[in-house]
């Protein structure tokens, strides 16, 4: 546990790379980011039990700044969890032992749309939802409709390798991603994948990264598959007499050719 002295320490430090306004120790701030969707934290305010609340929440603008911060929390032997939009349900982003929550959501620049490759270049913490507008004014879309698509970053899509609703057609989001950039525990950077490139030697440490919870590192810019907006759609409704033949029915149609954008 840090000393009344240290925790000054690395508030200075973090707001000496961040700027002041973008760190925050406040008491309702540090409460907010305590509970996402996970089912505990939200059982814990319930009862009335504190749940762990992180010590700083940091708002990084920037790679550079992503990784000038893990040097610190690697300097002081402080944990970090990344942040996205806090649509998590499965625990992923519960600081659990304290330490700087890194909120991504100023990391929200699309930096490239190339209409030849089919692919977006854009910083982890956009909004999916944001996104896929800009995308669709150029008849396009990143067809990874999460049911948190409204809230939910990029970044969010593949760390905790997350699967749309349209994924029977599509694929999930490590089918999507082309490359992305990660900054490691130490503040290294890490680049993998490519647009044009695709590397087939040695371990495949992109898909690594694909749902590591932000264990691994913290992703800070991704490469996604692209495809045409659809013209249509329709909603096709089956009456069966029970539910072993409606089963039965999924893998005739998946192997028919005929790919549906969901089956449920």
């Amino acid at each position: 546990m840090a000393t009344a002295i240290q925790y000054e320490m690395i508030r200075s430090e973090l707001e000496e790379i961040v700027g002041e306004g973008n760190v925050s120790t406040r008491e309702s701030d540090r409460l907010v980011y305590a509970t996402d969707w996970f089912w505990i934290p939200q059982m814990w305010l319930d009862r009335g039990e504190k749940p762990v609340k992180p010590d700083y929440i940091v708002h990084p603008g920037s790679t550079a700044e992503v990784a000038a911060i893990m040097g610190v929390a690697n300097n002081f032997r402080i944990p970090v969890v990344p942040w996205g939009g806090g649509s998590g349900s499965q625990g992923g982003a519960a600081t659990v032992m304290g330490g700087i929550l890194m909120d991504m959501k100023r990391m929200n620049r699309i930096i490239e749309i190339d209409e030849k490759t089919l692919s977006v270049t854009a910083q982890a913490g956009i909004n999916g939802q944001q996104l896929e507008w800009a995308l669709n004014e150029k008849g396009l879309t990143l067809p990874h409709y999460a049911a948190s698509s409204n809230c939910a970053t990029l970044g969010g899509y593949l760390a905790p390798r997350g699967s749309g609703t349209i994924s029977t057609k599509y694929g999930k989001s490590e089918e999507l991603v082309m490359s992305m950039q990660v900054v490691l525990p130490t503040g290294e950077l890490l680049k993998l994948g490519g647009k044009l490139l695709k590397n087939n030697q040695g371990l495949d440490l992109l898909h690594l990264m694909v749902h590591s919870e932000g264990i691994l590192g913290v992703i800070t810019k991704v490469i996604f598959r692209l495809y045409p907006q659809a013209v249509a759609s329709a909603t096709l409704l089956i009456s069966y007499n029970d539910r072993h033949q409606a089963i039965d029915t999924v893998p005739e149609i998946l192997r028919s050719g005929v790919i549906p954008l969901a089956i449920e």
